[in-house]
């Protein structure tokens, strides 16, 4: 027990510190260019993304639909009358 509110203890200390120095920090300065660099960043992996949807779209069209089938409910069949067609009778000329 003494070994739980030890360790309790701790981990608060280590959680106040950090936050309060995330806190204490003084605001940082950014470049002017760093929205080029991120809009840059962000054209190449949305071109890739793209390109990889062009590329595998039938199969993760697929994948959608395996996924969406086997959630729907599974529906009892409906039982069918069986009607059999009547046989045309023969005259029976004696």
């Amino acid at each position: 027990m003494k070994r739980i509110f030890v360790a309790g203890l701790f981990t608060s200390f280590i959680a106040l510190a950090s936050v309060s120095s995330v806190f204490a920090a003084p605001p940082a300065y950014i470049d002017p260019n760093t929205g080029g660099m991120l809009a840059q960043a962000l054209i190449v992996v949305l071109g890739m993304l793209t390109g990889v949807w062009f590329f595998f779209a039938n199969r993760i069209k697929l994948f959608f639909n395996r996924i969406t089938r086997n959630r729907q409910p599974e529906s009892e069949p409906v039982a069918q009358e069986v009607v059999t067609p009547e046989t045309p009778q023969e005259n029976q000329v004696q």
